[in-house]
C-alpha cells in the first residue's frame, strides 16, 4: 500500500511538472500573424514598466530577433525578424521600444505604429522646413531581392526636414505593406503614415537571418499560379 502510494504521488509530481513546463512554451514569430495579434500580445505580456531584459528574453533569446541599439539613443532598440514568404514577398517584424532610465518599457511600436495609447507620446515630424535649411521629398525603394517571385522591392515616400540623409530624427515616412503574415491570404493594404522609418518595414537594417516560411510553399504557388491566370483572361 505503501509502496503504490509513493508511486502515485511521483507520478502526479512528473505530470504536474510537465504540464508546467509545457504551459511555458517557447515565443515564435511565425506564431502571430496579424499586426493586430502582435500588438494584443505586446500589451498582454509586456505592459507599460516591464524591464528591458524581459522584453529582450522573449523577442531575442526566444523570438531569435536581430536586436539593434539606436545610434546615439541607447534607450531605444528594436527587434527585426524577417520571414520569407515563399520568395513573394519578405515580411518583416519590426518591434521597436522605448525604455526609461530605469530600463522599464515607456512605448512598443509594431512596424511604426504605437502599441500604448497611454504611453510615451509618437514623436511627429513638422513638415515645415528647419530655419535656413530646405526640406525634401524623395521617392525611394528597398531593395527585397529574395523575393523575386513577387514584391522584389519596397517603394515608400520619405519625407526630410534638413534635407541631410545622415539626420534621422527629422525624418518621416509614408508607404504600404500587407496586414498578415500569410503568403495565402496577406490581409488588407495597411497605410503607414508619419512613420520613423528606422522603426519601420522599411529600414534598411538586415536581419541576422531570413527564415522560410514553415508551412511549405507548394500550395502557395499553386494559389498565385491560379490568380495569374485568371488575371491573364
Amino acid at each position: 500500500m505503501k509502496k503504490s502510494y509513493i508511486a502515485s504521488v511521483a507520478f502526479l509530481l512528473i505530470f504536474c511538472g510537465t504540464t508546467v513546463a509545457s504551459a511555458e512554451s517557447t515565443f515564435t514569430f511565425e506564431s502571430v500573424v496579424t499586426l493586430d495579434e502582435m500588438s494584443s500580445l505586446i500589451r498582454a505580456k509586456f505592459p507599460l514598466g516591464t524591464s528591458r531584459a524581459n522584453v529582450r528574453r522573449v523577442f531575442v533569446e526566444e523570438g531569435r530577433a536581430t536586436l539593434k541599439v539606436k545610434a546615439d539613443y541607447s534607450s531605444v532598440e528594436k527587434y527585426i525578424y524577417d520571414i520569407d514568404l515563399c520568395h513573394y514577398y519578405i515580411w518583416r517584424w519590426n518591434i521597436s521600444a522605448d525604455y526609461d532610465a530605469n530600463n522599464k518599457l515607456r512605448q512598443a511600436y509594431v512596424n511604426g505604429n504605437i502599441v500604448f495609447p497611454n504611453g510615451k507620446p509618437m514623436k511627429i515630424v513638422s513638415k515645415i522646413a528647419e530655419t535656413g535649411k530646405k526640406a525634401s521629398i524623395y521617392r525611394v525603394q528597398r531593395p527585397r531581392p529574395e523575393a523575386y517571385k513577387g514584391e522584389s522591392s519596397l517603394g515608400f515616400v520619405l519625407f526630410d526636414r534638413d534635407s541631410d540623409p545622415k539626420t534621422t530624427d527629422d525624418q518621416a515616412l509614408i508607404g504600404a505593406g500587407p496586414s498578415r503574415a500569410d503568403p495565402m491570404n496577406m490581409g488588407k493594404l495597411i497605410t503607414y503614415t508619419d512613420v520613423d522609418p528606422w522603426r519601420s518595414i522599411f529600414d534598411f537594417d538586415a536581419a541576422d537571418r531570413i527564415v522560410p516560411y514553415q508551412s511549405g510553399c507548394n500550395e502557395v504557388d499553386r494559389l498565385m499560379k491560379t490568380q495569374m491566370g485568371a488575371q491573364r483572361r
